[in-house]
């Protein structure tokens, strides 16, 4: 195609043949595609600076000493097209798929990058843990301090015990990010000013630096710490004050690293906490204590646990969140029936487990049990919307294995009918169980 095969688009008023050519950017991996139509497309992309500003990067899995050369350049070439806007930048560098590109390449587009460090507003950086020390972070420092950065990402490919064994400092202490994700990188590596940091992700290093890092962050509203372990030093015993922090997720963590940070933390703000299991005891020591301590207004409580701990503890942790409305749970059935027949229990009733259970998840508006086993007290739903306070209740579950009789599975399909929020979802074999049931009571009838 050339310039005499384009009847309108050169035509146009520039204005709107770049936004043409911004619409269009969805289904294309450059904007240099459009520059190989013909001339004037080329001096329209070339004048377009918001085609520039979003760049990606990786490597290629094979160069020549030419392309080695040219990719540098072209990377220049792209930021300054970018004009003066905020950029939105990603350069990965995975060691498996990159063999044969020297570092010193890699280095000057981390410095092209760096140059333009004014106008960084998304930023993430995929970069091998085995040269961190001295040839990368360093070289990561803005020059300028950004005006905008809005998120901020560094995730180390490779080994990441690597990383433990060296602290190098990527320093941006006077405009730091609203957003910060570290994987496999040392916190005490970084010195960034987090007084505007309202979201934070940690994934796979150690609780060096953490304490530090949340008495730094006044504004900070979501929190997520994976396969974090315990830090090399002693942590303080102070208890640290989050006062705007709202969310908190909790994956995959060590029962002694779980146990830290519920002795750590004061949450006075939190209204939604998901964790994974890491012990009964622990559950009943700590995470209670640490609801109790936050004066908890936690209205979302998303828990999976491997091993289920007692009704009587659970019941306990339920508690301490007297204002819950959303209960995500997961894993072993027994506890989900011990669930559903308290809920099912008349609030009045003198044989109730608890002797008293008038105010069991008396605010729950949404309950969902996931990816669980062994749920056996089906009986128990239809008595659960008997009680007027429950005819709201939204109820879903996904279960690996559905069985039901046939005469209970007909008092929950005309719960459906009767407009009540429920779904029972066959793991197994990845159907709506009820829509199932109601399909094969039409064919038979």
């Amino acid at each position: 195609m050339n310039a005499n095969h384009d009847p309108f688009v050169l035509k146009l008023p520039p204005e709107i043949a770049s936004h043409i050519f911004l619409l269009s950017m969805g289904d294309l991996d450059t904007p240099y595609v459009f520059g190989s139509v013909c001339r004037g497309w080329r001096q329209l992309a070339r004048s377009t600076p918001q085609l520039w500003s979003t760049l990606a990067f990786s490597p290629p899995r094979r160069m020549d000493s030419t392309l080695m050369e040219t990719v540098p350049h072209l990377v220049v070439d792209w930021l300054e097209r970018s004009g003066g806007l905020p950029l939105s930048l990603d350069v990965s560098y995975f060691v498996s798929n990159s063999a044969g590109f020297p570092q010193e390449v890699l280095l000057s587009i981390i410095n092209a990058v760096s140059q333009h460090s004014g106008r960084w507003q998304d930023v993430c950086f995929n970069l091998p843990v085995a040269y961190l020390p001295v040839a990368y972070l360093q070289y990561l420092c803005p020059i300028s301090p950004p005006k905008d950065l809005q998120k901020f990402s560094i995730c180390g490919t490779g080994n990441a015990d690597a990383a433990v064994t060296y602290t190098p400092r990527f320093a941006m202490n006077t405009t730091g990010p609203m957003e910060f994700m570290v994987d496999s990188i040392p916190l005490m590596a970084f010195d960034i000013a987090w007084d505007r940091l309202v979201q934070l992700d940690v994934w796979r290093t150690s609780l060096d630096g953490f304490p530090e890092l949340i008495r730094g962050a006044p504004l900070l509203e979501k929190c997520t710490l994976v396969a974090l372990f315990l830090p090399t030093a002693d942590v303080s015993e102070t208890i640290i004050r989050s006062p705007h922090l709202r969310t908190l997720e909790l994956y995959d963590l060590r029962k002694d690293v779980f146990t830290e940070l519920m002795n750590l933390l004061e949450l006075p703000s939190l209204e939604s906490w998901s964790f994974d299991s890491v012990g009964e005891d622990v559950i009943t020591e700590n995470a209670i204590s640490f609801l109790r301590r936050s004066n908890s207004g936690l209205q979302t409580l998303e828990f999976y646990q491997d091993q289920a701990p007692s009704f009587e503890d659970f019941q306990r942790l339920l508690q301490a969140a007297p204002r819950l409305q959303c209960l995500k749970l997961g894993g072993d059935g027994l506890l989900l029936d011990y669930i559903l027949e308290e809920l099912s229990t008349s609030p009045s009733h003198p044989t109730s487990p608890t002797g008293n259970n008038a105010g069991f998840l008396s605010k729950l508006q949404s309950l969902e049990f996931f990816d669980c086993s062994g749920l056996s007290a089906w009986e128990c739903i239809p008595l659960i919307f008997r009680w007027p306070h429950r005819k709201l209740l939204s109820l879903d579950i996904k279960v690996d294995s559905v069985i039901i009789s046939d005469e209970v599975s007909s008092e929950l399909v005309q719960l459906v009918d009767q407009g009540i929020k429920l779904r029972i979802y066959d793991l197994s074999i990845e159907e709506d169980y009820l829509q199932r049931f109601r399909e094969r009571t039409e064919c038979r009838n």
